[in-house]
C-alpha cells in the first residue's frame, strides 16, 4: 500500500473512515491513488482555482478555512488533526467555495472522489456513516448561521461554546480569529467572556473553559 501504516492508522481515527472495513479501505485507497504529503506553514492547500474532486484529511497540523476574496477573507472555521474538507464538492462540477491554508507545518492525506465512490458502492457501513456525516455538516451550517444572526456578543459566544458539544473547551484560536469567526469586535468578545463568567455559566482556567450550565447559558442570552 502506498500509504504508510502510520498514516493509515491515523485515517482510521477519522469520523468518516472509522466505520469502513479496513481491508476494503486499504485496497480502495491504494487502487485509487490516495496519497499522504507534508505541507508547510502558510501553504495553500485548496482553493476555488484548484481542480479535481477529492477530500483532504489532516493527519498532523492545522489549517484555516476562509471565504475567497481579494480584499478581505472571512474566517469560517478551523481544521485540526483528524478533520477533513472537500466533501461538499464531491460528485459536482462546481468549483470549491473556500480557501484552505496551513497554520504551521503538518501532513495531509488526499483521497480522490473515485475512492469515495467505490467505498460507497462496496461498504454499506461507510455509506451510512457518509450520510450521517453530511447531516452533521448541515447542522453545523445551521449553527453557523445562528452565530452570525444571534444578536449580542454574549448570545453569539454562548451559541458557539454550546455548539462544540463538550463540557470542557480549549480555546485553540486567538481572540482575533474567534472575534472574526463570530463577527464581533475583540473588546466585545472579551466583555462577553467576562459576562458569561460573572453570571456563573463558564469557568476560565488559562485557555480552557468549563461549561457549568450550557442550557441555562443559552436561555439567559436571547
Amino acid at each position: 500500500m502506498k500509504i504508510s501504516d502510520r498514516d493509515f492508522q491515523k485515517l482510521l481515527k477519522n469520523e468518516l473512515l472509522a466505520s469502513a472495513n479496513k481491508s476494503t479501505l486499504a485496497y480502495v485507497l491504494d487502487a485509487c491513488g490516495a496519497e499522504c504529503l507534508n505541507f508547510c506553514d502558510e501553504e495553500l492547500l485548496h482553493s476555488p482555482e484548484k481542480q479535481g474532486g477529492q477530500i483532504g484529511i489532516l493527519l498532523a497540523g492545522s489549517a484555516t478555512v476562509t471565504t475567497p476574496g481579494e480584499s478581505h477573507n472571512t474566517l469560517l472555521r478551523f481544521l485540526h488533526e483528524g478533520d477533513m474538507f472537500g466533501i461538499a464538492n464531491l460528485f459536482s462540477d462546481t468549483p470549491y467555495v473556500s480557501v484552505i491554508r496551513a497554520s504551521g507545518n503538518g501532513r495531509i492525506c488526499w483521497i480522490p472522489e473515485a475512492a469515495i465512490r467505490k467505498l460507497l458502492e462496496e461498504d454499506r457501513a461507510f455509506l451510512y456513516q457518509y450520510l450521517g456525516f453530511l447531516s452533521g455538516r448541515i447542522r453545523y451550517l445551521n449553527r453557523k448561521i445562528g452565530f452570525l444572526s444571534a444578536g449580542s456578543a454574549e448570545r453569539k459566544l454562548a451559541l458557539y461554546l454550546a455548539s462544540l458539544g463538550k463540557e470542557t473547551v480549549r480555546l485553540d484560536a486567538s481572540i482575533s480569529a474567534l472575534s472574526e469567526l463570530l463577527d464581533v469586535g475583540r473588546a466585545s468578545l472579551y466583555r462577553a467572556f467576562d459576562k458569561l463568567t460573572e453570571d456563573g455559566f463558564i469557568r476560565k482556567e488559562g485557555r480552557n473553559f468549563t461549561l457549568l450550565d450550557a442550557e441555562g447559558m443559552l436561555n439567559a442570552y436571547r
